[in-house]
């Protein structure tokens, strides 16, 4: 009589869209580091190139390695259908254009294996740029670079993990509901804060988000991303994020319209201040404080407007 395989610890989930060159990187740094304790789980979001393809023959070729296609775009619906499709206690979302580093799946396999405490739901580890093309000197040097302490401990960070080493236990994630659809990327959407929002409300449930230093991934950051004009749309979208965020944290419809109206009255003040800096301080430090305001000034925009548009088209929270 066959047995049956037993569930696997963890499940790698790697979502993607029109990546193939990278896709094929960010599984191979897995695959060498697998062990039976492991899966990969490719979630192609609907792409037109040989994704696929290249997906299938890693399936073919690995029995440990699964795929599937989510054809609604949003990277939070890929997310959610390979919470739904993992058979691994743990998923962790590795972004496709990262590159697991050596004892990346080690760190998270032996941390969840020995777990310091059963209240633990979430955790990540170091994040640290792969610049496609030399950053420009008005971007801050910590720009696209997550680190935190030298030990395994509790999240004090408020952005901590980030999403492109992400870890979640798959029964906890699920039983909040996964991510919010109306967060992330979808399409030319540069939305964001879907992980943060989803390890926030598994914190409110009791759940701790831990922090491991030894799970690091090197993120590929393309010469568009290094662009004043990317950065400036990458926070508006930031900006509308955060305005659903917010509202969903308001109990009523009063508390929402007091919390709306209060910003609309704020921002020209803000967007003042902020521009009114980024042409004071533009020929100090490389512009990297004049850019900094411009950035804080597009998120400020970018939430107003999303404040603005649910309240005129009264959609659901």
């Amino acid at each position: 009589m066959a047995t049956q395989n037993p569930q696997p610890l963890i499940t790698v989930a790697i979502c993607t869209r029109n990546r193939a060159t990278l896709l094929e990187k960010a599984v191979r740094s897995v695959l060498e580091q697998m062990t039976p304790c492991a899966e990969i789980l490719i979630v192609d979001n609907g792409s037109s190139d040989n994704t696929e393809l290249l997906a299938t023959n890693f399936a073919a070729a690995e029995p440990r390695v699964k795929f599937f296609s989510e054809r609604q775009t949003g990277l939070s619906v890929a997310r959610n259908s390979a919470l739904h499709a993992a058979t691994g206690q743990w998923v962790i979302f590795l972004d496709d254009d990262a590159l697991a580093e050596p004892g990346w799946l080690a760190a998270y396999e032996i941390f969840f294996s020995r777990l310091p405490d059963e209240k633990i739901v979430c955790a990540g580890g170091p994040v640290t740029p792969l610049y496609e093309t030399p950053p420009p000197r008005w971007l801050h040097p910590e720009a696209n670079h997550l680190f935190g302490p030298a030990t395994d401990q509790p999240v004090r960070m408020a952005r901590a993990p980030w999403g492109c080493n992400y870890a979640v236990r798959r029964e906890a994630a699920l039983g909040v509901g996964g991510f919010n659809v109306r967060l992330g990327h979808s399409g030319q959407s540069l939305g964001a804060d879907e992980e943060t929002e989803l390890a926030n409300r598994l914190r409110r449930t009791g759940g701790e988000i831990w922090w491991l230093p030894e799970a690091g991934v090197k993120h590929l950051v393309v010469a568009e991303r290094t662009k004043l004009k990317w950065r400036i749309r990458s926070a508006f979208g930031q900006g509308r994020s955060r305005a659903i965020n917010r509202l969903s944290r308001k109990g009523t419809a009063f508390q929402r319209g007091v919390f709306t109206a209060t910003r609309v009255l704020l921002a020209p003040f803000h967007c003042g201040v902020n521009l009114l800096v980024a042409l004071v301080s533009f020929p100090f430090q490389n512009g990297q404080p004049a850019v900094r305001a411009l950035v804080h000034a597009a998120a400020t925009a970018g939430l107003v407007f999303e404040l603005l548009r649910r309240t005129f088209h009264d959609e659901p929270i």
